[in-house]
């Protein structure tokens, strides 16, 4: 492959909260990483396919937890929301990664009916599972475990595909529901896909700089407000407090990126990390300029 010549140099924000950056070529330190690839999101079903080895960095963007955030949210799911019929409700025996079968199918089918992504629909409670279930939980409010708890089969029994808060930006959009730590991916159809995601932490931090070498310090805060995707770097990008896959920029440094650690609460330093396989379609659905709206 022929190894990319061109740098530039461009005087803005960078990582999550960081003041300058260089733009280098990853791909002579990460040619084993697939670039973003254009993926059919309509469809969710995608058993058999081909899933990408991904190279892990050892530093990500990434900050230890503390206590987790207070998530009773300050909204209510849509009132819609049918009651649960308890006569109806037949619970399958818990399940966690590792679980496999028609009932773990089931889950996946019915996840992805509501739009969660689940990633490969196939009968294996894998990790990406895991992070639809997580994201079920989040946006219901329930118990983050990630595992398919009684609690969250009687939920996902009766729930309806989320509406999202936002419907005055029009279509395309994002979503980020800092309360509930949920991406909501609006398209010009409508409801595409709902991710669980990890903003900032709002803690204090003063950490070496994985470039310079140098004290960097600031608030892992992730800003509120009405932004859009501004600009782009393909495959894995070095900053000054770690490693982001796929960024997507939507105010100066902070950006929407894959990430190998996307825990159930608020751990980065402000920028809101989604999993490296959603990473992998996410880049290329979203167009440069699709509104980015960010609250609690």
């Amino acid at each position: 492959m022929k190894a990319l010549c061109t740098l530039i140099v461009i005087a803005l924000l960078t990582g999550c909260s960081s003041r300058l950056f260089s733009l280098m070529s990853e791909q002579r330190v990460y040619s084993d990483v697939p670039q973003s690839k254009v993926v059919n999101i309509a469809s969710v079903d995608k058993t058999n396919a081909d899933k990408p080895k991904i190279l892990v960095p050892v530093h990500v963007d990434n900050l230890p937890p503390l206590s987790i955030t207070n998530f009773t949210a300050n909204k209510s799911t849509p009132s819609t929301k049918p009651p649960v019929n308890l006569e109806k409700f037949s619970p399958f025996k818990i399940l966690d990664v590792g679980s496999r079968g028609e009932e773990v199918l089931t889950l996946e089918k019915r996840l992805s009916d509501l739009h969660y992504d689940v990633g490969v629909v196939d009968g294996l409670y894998d990790q990406q599972t895991q992070q639809g279930v997580v994201a079920f939980q989040k946006y219901s409010q329930l118990k983050r475990t990630g595992s398919y708890t009684l609690e969250t089969q009687k939920a996902l029994d009766t729930a309806i595909p989320p509406e999202g808060f936002h419907p005055e930006l029009g279509l395309p959009r994002v979503e980020v529901d800092i309360t509930r730590q949920v991406l909501l991916f609006f398209d010009e159809q409508g409801l595409n896909r709902v991710i669980a995601v990890s903003s900032g932490s709002d803690r204090k931090y003063c950490e070496l700089s994985k470039k310079s070498g140098k004290q960097v310090c600031g608030v892992a805060h992730t800003p509120r407000g009405q932004f859009s995707i501004q600009w782009r770097i393909a495959g894995w990008r070095e900053s000054d407090l770690g490693k982001l896959y796929n960024p997507l920029y939507f105010n100066g440094g902070f950006a929407i990126h894959g990430s190998p650690s996307v825990p159930e609460h608020n751990v980065s330093h402000g920028c809101v990390r989604i999993s490296i396989e959603t990473s992998l379609w996410f880049y290329d659905a979203i167009q440069n300029g699709t509104p980015v709206i960010v609250f609690d």
